[in-house]
């Protein structure tokens, strides 16, 4: 019976693994879709693109819409800065491999076991948890990634693992309202 149930428990978590992933390839779809209808740029992310956020009060952050009416920010992923895409539609935050690794976070090859499908083909994620993501004054900590190769995520994705631990998010017009 006992392993009937760590069976079962394998099966649901194989399951919930797949799901993420495929949340995570749609992102990745939605963004090189939307990016065709975009100027060409010479960097995957324009600097101009990515403002800092405008920080009303304590633990309230405002983005001001970028380019395709998607939101840009530039995040802390233990300490270091990395350029990110707030995306309501990703189950999980998704780093690229090399921002990662920017970050302290290291995994091996062994890790990457999670399958995922993206508009490259099929890959495999390796599940992380990052100690902290701060934006501006919101600080999050304890928060479930994914890390994907650098060939197979053009940008980093600030998805619900993050955005979940938040008091509200908001869209506002052409602004989105964090608050912590």
């Amino acid at each position: 019976m006992q392993a009937f149930l760590r069976g079962l428990g394998l099966e649901v978590m194989r399951e919930i693994a797949v799901i993420a992933g495929v949340c995570v390839i749609g992102s990745v779809l939605a963004v090189r879709q939307l990016d065709k209808g975009a100027a060409p740029q010479t960097q995957p992310i324009a600097a101009a693109v990515i403002a800092a956020p405008q920080s009303s009060r304590s633990g309230e952050v405002r983005l001001a819409a970028g380019a395709n009416h998607q939101f840009f920010v530039t995040a802390a992923v233990n300490g270091r800065a990395s350029a990110f895409l707030v995306d309501t539609g990703a189950s999980f935050v998704a780093l690229r491999d090399s921002e990662a690794r920017a970050a302290n976070i290291y995994v091996s090859w062994a890790d990457y076991k999670h399958p995922v499908r993206t508009a490259n083909g099929e890959t495999k994620a390796a599940m992380v948890e990052v100690d902290v993501i701060e934006i501006d004054k919101i600080r999050v900590e304890n928060v479930t990634a994914f890390i994907l190769p650098d060939d197979q995520l053009a940008m980093n994705l600030l998805g619900m693992s993050f955005l979940s631990k938040l008091e509200s998010v908001e869209a506002r017009g052409r602004e989105l309202v964090l608050r912590g």
